[in-house]
């Protein structure tokens, strides 16, 4: 890493990500009084990592057009002019590490995404991931190191300082023993990968917290398998522990989806599992009342009564736990679908990614009552192209493919907005290899802590 490049990516790459560490114990407020609300209010930067690797290409674009776009390779320490254009929908590759990424520009919404075909050695199939951002904890379901499984964890230091991880490991026994898993150190600009398999080999079913200790950092995690079902996949970070969660665009046959389940607490949850589907909802008994001990990490079977099509599930639970699901449609991929939050703004869904990658659908699940989804399609340099707008009937999926999306053909992304309570992903296809990205809202704003006055 060069001087200039350290320079000039301190200087002004992370003030945001500084006022959100130090901000609350800047800003507690006095406790005689109710503290306020935070304040949303227009995010003015977006930093985020997306970690590379061969075949693998990634795509940056923005809601609005952004005032600059910084790309620094990590590897080499220095600027990716040729990406810097924040002002329209571009695909580029990144050599072995990645790159990360800052945009300037008020409510712009950038975002990232990476896709990778995978070489037939390592598993083969299709990987659809998010760009990374900054994290203070990260939970990841679906991870092995065992039964020609390989899970690897991505830790990227987007500071000029060292940055410190703590890594905890379940199974489906408790809490595993990893060595070396506590203090886990990231060099200033770099990305560390770790093969799960130094921490805990011969694990089938492991679940995983990554707790940021110091620094600045973004995670993810590659998953392949040369097993039974083989494929490849970026496993993206899912939401922490919480009662009621979202899964959506569970596509494929009526074999093949697991649900993954982890109880971090120390007490028994019991979860109750909805499963959304085009004709509406269905509580299948066997997805009824699931027990997860305290510190458990357990697979179960979604039911082939549920049938094939492409549903939602909505986990319940009496405690916190967190969630996750696994599509296997055959045995040449596999997807791992995280849960989502309801759209609050509009989502930005790629299009264009790397070559031979193709946009199969929407997945749209309507959780509560009818709503309505508007998809505008745009090409490269951020010119609409065509709108299409449906209706959603309440408590229902519905699945859209190309041809009912207007202006797809010549589109580099899409965007859906929504007037009601939506989830949903887009699933994409690259010969039989199949993936899965949940819908989020593109960031436009952040959340300021208020203070009471003196």
């Amino acid at each position: 890493m060069t001087r200039a490049y350290r320079r000039s990516w301190t200087d002004t790459a992370l003030p945001l990500a500084a006022v959100v560490l130090v901000g609350a114990g800047l800003l507690l407020p006095r406790l005689d009084r109710e503290a306020p609300a935070d304040k949303p209010t227009a995010q003015l930067q977006s930093t985020f990592v997306c970690p590379s690797g061969p075949g693998v290409s990634t795509s940056l674009g923005q809601l609005a057009p952004g005032d600059e776009r910084r790309v620094a390779v990590t590897r080499k320490g220095s600027r990716n002019d040729k990406a810097s254009n924040a002002k329209r929908w571009t695909v580029d590759s990144f050599g072995r590490d990645g790159a990360i990424v800052v945009q300037d520009g008020r409510a712009s919404g950038a975002v990232g995404f990476t896709s990778q075909i995978a070489p037939r050695a390592s598993g083969g199939g299709l990987s659809v991931a998010r760009c990374g951002s900054i994290i203070d904890e990260a939970w990841f379901l679906g991870l092995a190191t065992a039964d020609k499984r390989a899970s690897t964890l991505v830790l990227t230091n987007l500071s000029n300082t060292p940055a410190v991880a703590d890594i905890t490991l379940w199974n489906t026994r408790g809490k595993v023993d990893a060595v070396h898993a506590d203090g886990v150190s990231i060099k200033p600009f770099t990305i560390r990968r770790i093969p799960i398999s130094d921490l805990a080999a011969g694990e089938p079913d492991l679940a995983m917290q990554v707790t940021r200790r110091r620094g600045v950092m973004a995670a993810s995690v590659e998953d392949q398998s040369t097993a039974t079902f083989a494929g490849n996949e970026a496993i993206d970070v899912t939401v922490g522990p919480r009662k009621q969660q979202y899964l959506a665009g569970l596509d494929g046959g009526a074999r093949g989806k697991t649900l993954l389940l982890m109880n971090p607490g120390n007490q028994v949850a019991r979860v109750d599992v909805t499963m959304v589907t085009a004709d509406g909802p269905l509580a299948d008994e066997k997805l009824q009342s699931i027990k997860v001990k305290p510190g458990e990490y357990r697979s179960v079977a979604i039911p082939t009564s549920i049938g094939s099509g492409r549903h939602a599930a909505v986990v319940t639970g009496d405690r916190p736990v967190v969630a996750a699901a696994r599509v296997e449609p055959d045995v040449k991929d596999y997807s791992v679908v995280e849960p989502t939050e309801p759209l609050t703004g509009p989502a930005i869904v790629p299009v264009q990614l790397g070559k031979g990658v193709a946009f199969d659908r929407l997945i749209l699940t309507a959780f509560k009552d009818n709503a309505k989804v508007e998809i505008a399609t745009f090409d490269a340099n951020m010119k609409r192209l065509d709108t299409t707008t449906i209706s959603l009937k309440g408590l229902s999926t519905s699945a859209l493919g190309k041809s009912k999306i207007n202006g797809l053909a010549n589109a580099a992304y899409l965007t859906v907005s929504v007037n009601g309570d939506v989830v949903g992903a887009a699933t994409y296809r690259a010969g039989t290899g199949v993936s899965s990205l949940s819908l989020q809202s593109a960031p436009t704003t952040i959340d300021v802590p208020a203070v009471l006055p003196d």
